[in-house]
């Protein structure tokens, strides 16, 4: 029973926090008013021992740039679809996974400057000489996915969950349209989930613990078109109790990944991202994703 749990949390910490997570430049300032429609691709595969799932999730999201109080804010919406297929091993047999195209669970969210991230306009925005920014977001999942109890592997995870952070960057450039700019960036956050009445495969109340986490990337602008990043994950945390029951540890995980990211004109940027699972501390698992991000600005 243990190894069906392993599996399932596996998937569910996989497919949460690739929607979590928010990738480089995430939080590169705009100037206000901006608007931006986006079309995100993941195809994501983990696995524990001999239990394999791979996840396929297309997410249409919007964000809109406002001006808080002189600085620089954002809200944001998205909706998952997609589906997952795999097999999971039950120690007396391996049950194959098979979920059509459903919808995942929705999210809203939103972010505030603090320090360094004035509301600019699209001409004082292209004079300002950036620095050190700081600020703080919030990103709410809703269960609004599809899910039964009776299936071990599912796209949405009946729960309300919140990931804060406080994204933290500083941008080497003599502008914001500078051909050469570079940022360093940190974002620490925490991870807060609801129970689950239902859980898969037992319908027992399922209960998880907060996950901390934090993601680096250090990005450089190489032309007008092309910037790329170096990105580093890690989280621990996330025990989870079933009935009462540990059925997850405290866990720790350590990803590297790389994006590129392409600006095809002023409205269409694309921006694509590796990310591998290089340490986890659950045995015998493993993770791997890849995120292409097409975004319309207007």
């Amino acid at each position: 029973m243990r190894r069906i749990f392993l599996a399932i949390v596996a998937l569910v910490l996989m497919v949460t926090g690739a929607l979590a997570q928010d990738g480089a430049r995430a939080y590169f300032l705009l100037p206000q008013d901006t608007n931006i429609l986006s079309l995100t691709g993941n195809y994501l595969h983990a696995g524990v021992g001999a239990t394999k799932i791979d996840v396929g999730v297309i997410t249409a999201s919007y964000r809109r740039t406002v001006d808080i109080g002189g600085n620089a804010g954002a809200i944001l919406i998205g909706l998952p679809v997609g589906g997952l297929s795999g097999a999971i091993d039950t120690g007396f047999g391996v049950v194959p996974q098979n979920n059509p195209l459903a919808l995942g669970d929705a999210f809203i969210g939103g972010d505030l400057g603090l320090i360094g991230s004035p509301s600019l306009s699209p001409l004082d925005y292209s004079q300002y000489k950036p620095g050190l920014r700081a600020g703080v977001a919030a990103k709410l999942f809703m269960p609004t996915g599809d899910y039964s109890s009776t299936r071990l592997a599912n796209l949405g995870q009946n729960r309300w969950s919140l990931q804060a952070s406080l994204p933290i960057s500083y941008v080497l450039g003599d502008s914001m349209i500078d051909p050469a700019i570079t940022t360093l960036e940190i974002v620490p956050s925490v991870h807060v989930f609801g129970d689950n009445p239902k859980s898969p495969g037992t319908g027992a109340v399922s209960s998880q613990d907060p996950l901390w986490k934090i993601e680096g990337h250090v990005t450089h602008t190489f032309s007008p078109m092309v910037w790329a990043a170096l990105d580093a994950y890690a989280e621990t945390g996330g025990r989870v109790v079933t009935g009462g029951t540990e059925t997850l540890k405290a866990h720790q995980s350590v990803a590297l990944g790389a994006t590129l990211g392409l600006v095809l004109s002023q409205q269409l940027a694309l921006r694509l991202t590796y990310v591998e699972q290089v340490y986890s501390s659950v045995p015998n698992s493993v993770g791997r994703g890849v995120e292409l991000t097409a975004a319309y600005t207007f």
